[in-house]
Order: structure tokens, then C-alpha cells, then sequence
């Protein structure tokens, strides 16, 4: 008895071997594509923080940011952003989200910048194309197989929108425009 369960689990084992060795990782390839979309996810979720610091100081205190990225079947790359302000603070405070405040988010995620001086919030310059260009050049396609001009091209068909929700929904605000606009143009509903 006890060595036929023995041959069973011997038997069971080989053949979970034999299943195992089927399996060959090599022959699959990820696409440019999928990676461009996993470099973007850990990028964003790296860099989210960034607004969380100083908030409600300097700039708007969120409570959450979610994101998507999606790339369609023209090679379209849509970053999709949801910045959710503190629920407590804005409920009784009377501030409703300005373009500024989109486009920050947008600095602050890409370049660790507000990209508007902290008094006037006028912009000064500090997140500009060549700024968000050379950051992304640098840190998301810093890939060996995209060459400068294909990078060019990605770069021009990735664009971004982001939606700043309020606790009163009147007051939510929307922009979009090409990641590396200098200025994110406000979407009017």
C-alpha cells in the first residue's frame, strides 16, 4: 500500500516535470508596445508621490491620484490621470481647481516642478517641451531599440488628460493636451 502512493506521487511529479519543461519563456517576446506601458506605470507609480509633498501648502492637497495608460491601434499612447482632492479640506473650503492646477499636477508627476511662480502663479518656464522632452527621453524611452526619430514620433502621439475632482462636482475641472505641451488646454464640458 504504501509503495504504490509512492509510485502515485512519483508518477505525479514527473509529470508536472514533464508539463513544466513545455514551457518556454524564450520564444515570447514582449512588444514595444507592452513595454512602453510598463515603463509609463512604474514611471507614474514612482513619481505619484511627488504631488503628495507640500500639498495644501504650496499647491492643492489630493487624498488620491489614479491613472491609465493605454495605447490604441494607431499607436495613440493616452495617459489618463485622476487627482482626487482631499475630501475633508475642500468640502468646506471654497477653492475651485484652475488650469494651473491641472497643468501642476502634470509638472509635478513628469519633472518634480510646479512650472508657476509660488506667488503669482504665472508661468515661469521651468517645465517647458524641451524639460519634459528630455525627461522622458531620459527616463521612460531609454530604449535601445527607439531610435531618436522614432522617439520623436511617440513623443508627438502621446497625449494626456487629466481630471482634477473636487468634493463638489461642479467644481471638478479637466484638461488635455500632448504630455510635453507646455501648457495642458482646459476641456470644457
Amino acid at each position: 500500500m504504501k509503495i504504490s502512493k509512492v509510485f502515485i506521487i512519483l508518477y505525479l511529479l514527473s509529470f508536472n516535470a514533464l508539463n513544466s519543461s513545455e514551457i518556454n519563456l524564450s520564444k515570447n517576446y514582449l512588444t514595444i508596445k507592452d513595454f512602453l506601458i510598463l515603463k509609463f506605470e512604474l514611471f507614474l507609480n514612482n513619481n505619484i508621490k511627488n504631488l503628495f509633498k507640500g500639498a495644501g501648502i504650496t499647491n492643492i492637497a489630493y487624498q488620491n491620484i489614479d491613472y491609465t495608460v493605454k495605447i490604441d491601434d494607431k499607436d495613440n499612447i493616452e495617459i489618463n490621470l485622476d487627482a482626487i482632492m482631499d475630501n475633508q479640506r475642500y468640502k468646506a473650503k471654497k477653492y475651485s481647481p484652475k488650469i494651473t492646477d491641472c497643468n501642476q499636477v502634470r509638472n509635478k508627476i513628469f519633472l518634480n516642478k510646479y512650472g508657476y511662480s509660488f506667488l503669482t502663479q504665472k508661468y515661469n518656464n521651468l517645465v517647458n517641451e524641451n524639460s519634459l522632452t528630455e525627461n522622458l527621453n531620459k527616463t521612460i524611452f531609454n530604449i535601445s531599440s527607439i531610435d531618436n526619430n522614432l522617439k520623436d514620433q511617440i513623443l508627438e502621439k502621446t497625449r494626456i488628460k487629466i481630471n482634477i475632482i473636487h468634493p463638489k462636482v461642479v467644481n471638478n475641472l479637466s484638461c488635455s493636451g500632448r504630455l510635453i505641451d507646455n501648457e495642458l488646454e482646459l476641456i470644457v464640458n
